[in-house]
């Protein structure tokens, strides 16, 4: 079967208590495959035309009910899925997220919503990109990792 593909999708990283007690992070348990059941940043895909950053923002919004500004791009993962339908492949466009307000609240795409100790967060049953990502997060976040998305619009 023929490859499909690249499918883009953002994922909205909200950290609180950076410089206090510890460091918390937002994540939800997946409720639709795949990964269901598992945790993961809240995210989803990038509509036609919409920016990096409000998709990120939206998303977050719409899965979480946690209002948050984005601050950059952080981290950038590839997944190719390969199954019996062939292969997809997906480009996940982390963005971290200042946390602005709100009570983490589980949307249509979750069973579950909720900020975590990230010490707490690594024990968890994490999707793949999850698990890659928040291993490298205090590093990230330490070398403070993060670009401004450049965006070109042609009218055709």
């Amino acid at each position: 079967m023929k490859p499909y593909g690249p499918v883009v999708g953002v994922g909205a990283l909200v950290v609180r208590n950076c410089g206090g007690s510890e460091l918390e992070i937002l994540l939800v348990k997946r409720k639709y495959k795949p990964f269901a059941g598992m945790w993961s940043i809240p995210g989803g895909h990038v509509e036609p035309g919409e920016p990096l950053l409000d998709a990120a923002k939206r998303e977050l919004l719409e899965e979480t009910g946690i209002e948050a500004e984005p601050l950059g791009i952080i981290h950038v993962h590839e997944v190719v899925a390969e199954g019996s339908k062939g292969v997809t492949h997906y480009v996940l466009i982390d963005v971290l997220m200042g946390y602005r307000g709100g009570e983490p609240r589980a949307g249509s795409d979750a069973l579950e919503a909720r900020f975590v100790p990230y010490s707490e967060a690594l024990s968890l049953e994490l999707t793949p990109s999850a698990r890659a990502f928040l291993e490298k997060l205090l590093e990230l976040l330490e070398k403070k990792c993060m670009i401004e998305p450049l965006r070109t619009v042609e009218k055709t």
